[in-house]
């Protein structure tokens, strides 16, 4: 190996671009010399101490070593670089031939995951980009959804890690990104200015009805007595020049996703409901010092059994409870749906999402309501917006789903989520 650079001999064209993709996305402060040779199978180089070494994965760890992002390509902890040594190997052992047995294994791993190691990209998704390459790209369209997953992420690397396009590009259908409606707009200031005239007397009327609404919300559903009610009506039909400008503007702009109580589940137990052969139901644990909560979900039909076990599901947690088919349901799955709600599938924690941990929304930090009051249809008013993006990532109006091992993924890009 020259002191100046790192020299390969390599067997074909693709052990070549393996390699460049592994230095160019590294940024390795090294030139890299690679020559496709005649008559050897498998990659050959000599290391800095003039050892000669042959392998594919070991070239590629070797040119990781060389770059400025070392340790996030090889793994930051013992986890991940057991993780990352696990990928190198299968690459070796289990994708030559490239089988749909073994390209599945990728595809199951990915149902809840971007990155086949961690939180970003490493020298496993690189390694296993490149190996898994000429299957990705020649699938027909027929398989397309069987392997959406690996389609999902081997799009995502060509995308930001194959700038070059060393490797070619998956060609399937991706759904168009449909961009959110622009806010609703701000009351006119002199809707305000009316809501402040007569010397006081309307501010003090509209404060009163405030303080009627919001003592009557804390009481729960049932436990109004006549009078409250009374006190209700008259409080809806006050004019609504009488309302505060900010209630105006909170009234405009509808429900928003920081109302839901948005969490991290881990089913525990899963089994058919005794009266409905479509719904399943499940004990879900959210963290809670009470246990797991009972969750009637209508998945039976399109999930088997063995793939709700021990999963982890991202759970609506404060709608009101609900009495499916004579059972209790005291929370909601999230699903991803296409179109014609023929494909349903529960959307994806990332990996080291914690089990009760809260979903997130940048730009959205209110307090969740204590319970959803379904008359209300609150929720049905923000499902609308709660789809994935092109690349799978929940989303609602374009924000992320987001927890602190990352964003929170789905098996179908483009798709509704409820």
């Amino acid at each position: 190996m020259s002191s100046q650079g790192l020299e390969f001999s390599v067997p074909d064209a693709s052990s070549e671009s393996l390699l460049r993709l592994v230095a160019s996305f590294g940024s390795c402060h090294k030139p890299i010399d690679v020559t496709v040779a005649n008559g050897i199978n498998t990659v050959e180089f000599t290391d800095a101490s003039g050892e000669k070494l042959q392998g594919l994965t070991t070239a590629c760890t070797a040119i990781a070593m060389a770059c400025p992002s070392a340790a996030e390509l090889l793994g930051t902890t013992p986890e991940q670089q057991a993780k990352i040594v696990e990928w190198l190997t299968f690459s070796i052992t289990e994708l030559s031939p490239l089988l749909d047995d073994k390209l599945a294994k990728i595809n199951d791993w990915l149902v809840s995951r971007t990155f086949l190691a961690g939180n970003h990209i490493t020298l496993a998704d690189l390694v296993v980009y490149g190996t898994v390459a000429p299957a990705a790209t020649a699938f027909p369209k027929a398989q397309h959804g069987h392997f959406c997953n690996l389609l999902r992420w081997y799009d995502y690397i060509h995308s930001v890690a194959d700038t070059g396009s060393l490797f070619p590009e998956a060609v399937f259908d991706k759904p168009k990104f449909i961009p959110p409606p622009p806010p609703a707009a701000a009351p006119k200031e002199k809707n305000a200015a009316g809501a402040d005239a007569g010397k006081g007397k309307s501010k003090e009327k509209a404060e009163a009805v405030a303080a009627v609404v919001v003592e009557h919300a804390a009481v729960p559903d049932g436990g109004a007595s006549k009078k409250d009610k009374k006190k209700d009506k008259k409080a809806a039909a006050a004019p609504a020049t009488n309302s505060s400008a900010d209630g105006a503007a909170a009234a405009a702009a509808g429900p928003k996703v920081d109302m839901l109580d948005i969490r991290i589940g881990h089913i525990t137990k899963i089994g058919p409901h005794p009266n409905a052969d479509s719904l399943y139901l499940e004990e879900i644990d959210l963290g809670e010092a009470e246990g797991p909560r009972q969750v009637v979900s209508g998945l039976r039909k399109f999930v088997p059994e063995e793939k709700m076990k021990n999963r982890k599901v991202v759970v609506v947690c404060n709608l009101k409870p609900a009495k499916m088919r004579d059972v209790m349901s005291y929370g909601m799955v999230l699903c991803a749906s296409n179109d014609d709600h023929t494909e349903v599938d529960p959307i994806n924690p990332p990996e080291g999402a914690a089990t009760g941990e809260r979903v997130t929304f940048e730009g959205y930090g209110a307090e969740p309501e204590a319970v959803i009051n379904p008359k209300k249809k609150i929720f049905e008013k923000i499902a609308p917006d709660l789809v994935t993006d092109a690349g799978g990532v929940c989303t609602y109006k374009g924000v992320q789903f987001m927890t602190s091992a990352g964003p929170v993924t789905a098996s179908m890009p483009g798709a509704h989520i409820a």
